[in-house]
């Protein structure tokens, strides 16, 4: 049995010179449910426009767009500098898709949400 194969393997960087690395399944699922809460997101602007409340509709967006893109970023860059794509890193990377799936349930809540900036500043 080689090393590749291993279930579980001792994480190391990616050596820079890496050719023609492709993206594997897991990683496109992985993007494609970042975009179904982007897609969410969207949906949640696009009402808040229609009934004309386009300024706290872009700032809903724009708060959960942050936190979506920022989870995104984070696990894609330690994916890109550290994937050894053994049977934990799958296993990680289903929670972070599970949890990604339960924020996009999540955001048409959260666009519900009224924030009151005048009681958030009041002393």
């Amino acid at each position: 049995m080689t090393s590749s194969h291993r279930p579980l393997r001792k994480l190391a960087a990616r050596g820079r010179d890496e050719a023609h690395r492709v993206a594997s399944p897991l990683e496109l699922f992985f993007d494609l449910c970042f975009v179904v809460a982007i897609a969410q997101a969207g949906v949640q602007l696009v009402h808040a426009v229609a009934e004309g409340h386009a300024g706290e509709g872009i700032l809903n967006y724009a708060m959960v767009f942050f936190s979506i893109w920022w989870a995104w970023m984070n696990f894609t860059w330690f994916a890109s500098a550290y994937d050894n794509d053994d049977a934990l890193y799958r296993v990680v990377t289903l929670v972070q898709i599970a949890g990604v799936l339960v924020l996009a349930a999540g955001v048409s809540r959260a666009s519900r949400t009224t924030i009151s900036w005048s009681s958030c500043w009041a002393t």
